[in-house]
């Protein structure tokens, strides 16, 4: 099956826009009342190489789930049943939020930068590769079981310039 250029394209937007676009109200609503973020940005992906649910990842950009150097929190929620559930919380995470092809007990692995050192001791925004244990993924990128990655290749779904949104408090 051959595909023209522009269809590609078109594709590839379409799946660019999901990272950006807006969540449903009731996953505002957990964002804002469950997590308590005012601000953030999200990605609706599919973690579950099945397909069967979708997840939707929502980096904290409110200055009590972010550090002075430290990156930001990223949450991880997921279907369940009518509504969602939070399957992990990520801690010192910077962007971009990249997905793996590989798999771990059915999921997709992530790619999550943090604030470290080179082995010469200089700052340095470092990658590691998150692994779904079965229930969740790690909550620090920066020590085992997280691990390094020499060379970042995985889809970005988060990235700087995705746009900040608000969720409303009620």
């Amino acid at each position: 099956m051959k595909m023209s250029v522009v269809s590609v394209l078109c594709i590839l937007f379409a799946l660019h826009g999901q990272a950006g676009a807006a969540p449903s109200a009731r996953v505002q609503k957990i964002i804002a009342s469950t997590l308590g973020v005012s601000r953030y940005q999200g990605a609706d992906v599919a973690l579950d190489a099945t397909g069967a649910t979708r997840q939707y990842l929502v980096y904290a950009r409110d200055s009590e789930w972010c550090g002075a150097a430290g990156g930001c929190t990223l949450f991880i929620l997921t279907n369940a049943g009518e509504g969602r559930r939070v399957v992990s919380r990520m801690t010192l995470v910077h962007l971009p939020v990249r997905v793996l092809p590989y798999l771990s007990h059915g999921w997709h692995d992530l790619e999550v930068s943090y604030s470290g050192q080179l082995s010469d001791g200089r700052p340095a925004l470092v990658t590691s590769r998150m692994r779904f244990d079965g229930a969740r993924y790690p909550l620090n990128p920066s020590v085992p079981p997280a691990e390094p990655v020499m060379f970042p290749s995985g889809d970005r779904v988060l990235a700087p310039d995705n746009p900040i949104q608000s969720s409303v408090m009620h």
